[in-house]
């Protein structure tokens, strides 16, 4: 059962570590669009090859460490409501990245978000949703309780 609960958590973020540095790239790479510039999709594909390379160092255990916070508290709550088990994993899952954003922003750069996406709401969504889809991979690995 605890080699189970490791491989699901680590699924969960590394699903949601892909999945929102996909999303932040191609919503960069919007605003490169915005701007009048072409962007092909060879550069897309490279800039997201590059940044899920290149933000593994700094993104990747923040994402770790949200979602191990955010799961650790659910699992605590779950034991009173446990037919919410999804449902549960999946918010914590938004709401852990979303708290980890807001902290760095609030504690570390006096208000500006260091993670130049989640300075608009479309941009911070993106990142909640893959929290949340990282939720949902946790759930979907885990066996079911009895």
């Amino acid at each position: 059962m605890k080699l189970k609960l490791v491989l699901a958590y680590i699924l969960a973020v590394v699903t949601a570590y892909v999945v929102a540095v996909l999303a932040y790239t191609q919503l960069n790479l919007a605003n490169v669009v915005e701007m009048g510039l072409p962007v092909s999709l060879a550069d897309r594909v490279s800039a997201a090859g590059h940044d899920l390379i290149g933000m593994t160092s700094l993104y990747l255990p923040i994402i770790a460490v949200a979602l191990l916070l955010a799961f650790g508290f659910t699992a605590i709550v779950l034991r009173w409501v446990p037919q919410l088990r999804t449902l549960g994993y999946m918010l914590a899952g938004f709401v852990g990245i979303f708290v980890v954003d807001y902290a760095l922003g609030a504690l570390l750069t006096g208000g500006t978000h260091p993670l130049a996406v989640t300075r608009t709401t479309v941009g911070l969504l993106s990142q909640c949703v893959a929290g949340a889809v990282g939720g949902y991979v946790f759930v979907w690995m885990l066996p079911k309780p009895e």
